[in-house]
């Protein structure tokens, strides 16, 4: 009987130390601060919204900076477009030419070169917008 209580009492002090040394673990070395590795995220560039509703593309021009993102909100009850300059071929700034996108969904371009981008809606392409980047 007595050996039945030596296992268990081993087992506990077993336990206690395997929970101890694992706090100490946790814990580390108490006399050095903890180090912080610096945040490695990118931030995110700053970004202008453009709503697309039944009477076209408000606010109509915007002057941003080089890096700013622009979205295009659809906000028309319909399928929209974005589309470049010169109507009807969309060929002036062809990565301004995303297509159609439904409505409460939206597309994004992060605009790095300067310059004046014009653009339309195809579906009514008396709707136009500018975008001036610095």
């Amino acid at each position: 009987m007595k050996r039945k209580y030596i296992y268990i009492l081993l087992a506990l002090v077993m336990v206690a130390i395997i929970i101890g040394g694992g706090n100490l673990m946790l814990r580390g070395n108490s006399s050095k601060p903890a180090k912080i590795a610096p945040k490695t995220t990118n931030l995110l560039p700053k970004e202008i919204t453009i709503t697309l509703d039944k009477n076209g593309f408000k606010p109509n021009t915007v002057t941003v900076d080089m890096g700013t993102a622009v979205r295009w909100v659809n906000k028309s009850g319909d399928k929209q477009t974005v589309n470049s300059d010169n109507y009807p071929t969309n060929q002036l700034h062809k990565e301004l030419n995303f297509g159609i996108f439904n409505d409460g969904s939206s597309v994004v371009y992060i605009f790095k070169t300067p310059g004046t981008y014009g653009y339309h809606n195809q579906l009514n392409p008396k709707q136009i917008g500018k975008i001036i980047v610095k």
